[in-house]
């Protein structure tokens, strides 16, 4: 059986994301996984997704009044997107925290990080129906206060897009992708390849097709670039 949260790890979690919750029992709720109990996470994730758009969307309009609408997306995307949420989670140190099934955690860690950011997005869920818009936006702005000091628009292409885009301008074409499925067992699940011109450059792996192929797609520019 999953272990549950105790006294100590509720003080540890709060004092992570700087929020005292009066209501334990929702706490307890965000960190707790489907695979561990009925009374799991996924409505506060599902309420702390639109908190953290709506939010996010709202710091870049007033951040860059002469911005598209298209280029505001694009930004927006890059701040929510997994990869942001994961490393919040790690942050927060989520993986101690969160209770799960037997089967989702290997020599004692998450089998897959999704479920930790699936964990940064229930807590503001959490907070938002504790304690409202106010103190939901003011732990959405600490937490991810670093990527918004480094946000414009020419830091929010992910890896893929900006391999393509330095593929394009050297007239060799669009990148292509070898990806490999080892299973629901590995970890990490998937591995990917990245050809350029018709050299293999790069590898990289993670927990989903798309994280593996964007890993690969970064060593391959970085290996390009750095020639």
């Amino acid at each position: 059986m999953p272990k549950p949260l105790d006294d100590e790890a509720v003080a540890l979690i709060q004092q992570a994301i700087g929020y005292h919750f009066e209501d334990h029992s929702l706490l307890k709720r965000a960190l707790t996984h489907r695979s561990a109990s009925s009374e799991h996470m996924e409505r506060l994730e599902f309420l702390g997704d639109a908190v953290l758009g709506l939010t996010i969307a709202d710091h870049l309009h007033e951040k860059f009044p002469h911005y598209s609408e298209g280029e505001l997306s694009r930004m927006r995307a890059a701040l929510v997107r997994k990869e942001s949420l994961m490393s919040v989670a790690v942050v927060w140190q989520l993986d101690r925290f969160l209770v799960v099934g037997e089967g989702e955690r290997k020599s004692g860690h998450l089998k897959s990080q999704s479920i930790a950011a699936n964990g940064v997005e229930s807590l503001i869920g959490a907070v938002f129906q504790e304690s409202g818009w106010d103190e939901a936006r003011r732990l959405i702005m600490h937490a991810w206060s670093p990527m918004l000091k480094e946000v414009d628009i020419d830091s929010v292409l992910d890896p893929k897009s900006r391999l393509q885009e330095f593929t394009q301008g050297k007239g060799w074409g669009l990148p292509e992708y070898s990806v490999t499925d080892h299973g629901v067992k590995a970890s990490p699940r998937f591995s990917a390849q990245c050809s350029v011109n018709g050299e293999w450059l790069a590898k990289g792996s993670g927990d989903r097709k798309k994280t593996a192929e964007l890993a690969a797609a970064d060593r391959a520019w970085e290996a390009l670039s750095n020639k």
